[in-house]
């Protein structure tokens, strides 16, 4: 009897835990006022959402999606969802994951009113171009690095193609590209690392 009701007690506990939204690592904006975390679905089955919360007054300001590959709480983990605030609090860059060989960047500019997308170039696309590459091998990953000023967003675009040499070994690459985000270009891009891809 006493076995059953602490299965009964830990599953209760385990429900309301797994309601709580989890707040995301560098989730807090530089100056304080915005703090970014995952919701979790009201129906198991379906995904959770990405809020940005007004901290002084706890409201929701703005939420998107979370990408759909990992399902709460493992999408709060940094593999699948990051986030970078720019210095001045006023733009968000967020990398979800879309698969477990992908994920995608999206750029927000953020206000008390909500939050709005910003389109920016593809940094796979120019990365493919450095590297003479068609097509992926398998992986294709983009994250938020750093910020070098308020404007200055650098992106780490990482993942294989097809080795040119012919061989059967991909080539794993590492590309940092720089948007200008005010002129929504991409201003340089230079190959950190290229190597054959290990098994």
């Amino acid at each position: 009897m006493r076995f059953a009701i602490l299965l009964v007690t830990t599953a209760l506990l385990s429900s309301v835990w797994a309601r709580e939204p989890v707040n995301l690592a560098n989730g807090h904006s530089p100056n304080g006022s915005f703090s970014v975390r995952i919701k979790p679905p009201a129906d198991p089955n379906a995904l959770a959402s990405l809020e940005v919360v007004n901290v002084a007054t706890k409201e929701v300001v703005g939420s998107t999606d979370t990408g759909g590959y990992a399902h709460f709480p493992a999408v709060a983990e940094d593999t699948s969802t990051a986030v970078l605030w720019s210095p001045d609090s006023k733009h968000l860059a967020l990398m979800t994951r879309g698969t477990k060989r992908s994920t995608s960047l999206r750029l927000y500019q953020v206000a008390s009113t909500g939050l709005t997308e910003i389109a920016l170039p593809s940094s796979t696309d120019r990365s493919f171009e450095l590297l003479k590459a068609k097509e992926s091998y398998r992986c294709v990953f983009q994250r938020p690095l750093k910020w070098s000023d308020n404007d200055t967003l650098v992106v780490r675009a990482n993942g294989d193609v097809e080795n040119p040499a012919g061989t059967k070994i991909p080539i794993w690459y590492e590309v940092d590209v720089i948007f200008n985000i005010v002129e929504k270009r991409i201003t340089d891009a230079k190959i950190i690392e290229t190597k054959q891809k290990e098994s």
